[in-house]
């Protein structure tokens, strides 16, 4: 027997999902708050659903090690740093002392100011830096959530620092659905593709792309 479906406003069903789809956070609605008053850059942080499973991740895995690269303000960091063990340590990449700076801030209000070095700089050279003093294969986990051009790059030098069984969250994966349009020849959507076919086709790992939000591809390393 073929179950019902039912067509849901979307709106109808994001409020139901804020409701009862993950627990609530006071600095966590302050800060999309807050960044929701900074105007359509505000796209950028991420789900609160998708904060959550992240956190979760984190404590599944109970890392201890771990990157983000693309901090805008502090969300994904909050929930990064609120699932790491207590020695735990997050690096998190960013070029914006503007954004940064708010994100410092919610980070004390939440409790993870010392579970998070903040270094400014491009993601690649901070990456290029870990990987010349000698932590390949040390790190737990990596989220990856900056400029989609440098993507490919991220996730090559994030296959090297992640550790074995250790995992990496790409951000974005479809793209507002942009990656299904053979007629968009933009930049920022052809890396994405090409990091989609890439993985697709990496035995180096296993993955797992969750259709959430703008899309978020989990790798594993064997």
């Amino acid at each position: 027997m073929k179950e019902k479906e039912i067509q849901v406003d979307p709106t109808i069903l994001k409020s139901y999902i804020d409701l009862v789809g993950y627990k609530k956070d006071n600095v966590l609605d302050e800060l999309r708050e807050v960044t929701q008053k900074l105007g359509d850059i505000s796209i950028m942080q991420i789900g609160a659903v998708q904060g959550a499973l992240i956190e979760m991740l984190c404590k599944l895995g109970k890392f201890k090690k771990c990157i983000e690269i693309g901090v805008f303000t502090g969300y994904s960091s909050i929930c990064i740093a609120k699932g790491l063990e207590d020695d735990g340590k997050l690096y998190a990449l960013d070029t914006s002392i503007e954004f940064t700076s708010i994100a410092q801030k919610y980070w004390e209000k939440a409790g993870v100011k010392d579970k998070i070095k903040l270094i400014l700089g491009e993601g690649n050279n901070t990456l290029d830096k870990f990987l010349n003093d000698g932590h390949n294969e040390t790190f737990d986990f990596i989220f990856i959530d900056a400029d989609k051009n440098n993507y490919l790059d991220y996730y090559e030098k994030s296959i090297k620092l992640i550790k074995q069984g250790g995992m990496i969250a790409i951000d974005n994966t479809i793209w507002k659905g942009k990656v299904l349009d053979n007629e968009d020849k933009t930049e920022s959507t052809k890396s994405i593709k090409k990091l989609n076919d890439t993985i697709a086709k990496d035995n180096r790992i296993d993955h797992c792309l969750i259709t959430m939000y703008d899309g978020m591809t989990l790798c594993i390393k064997k």
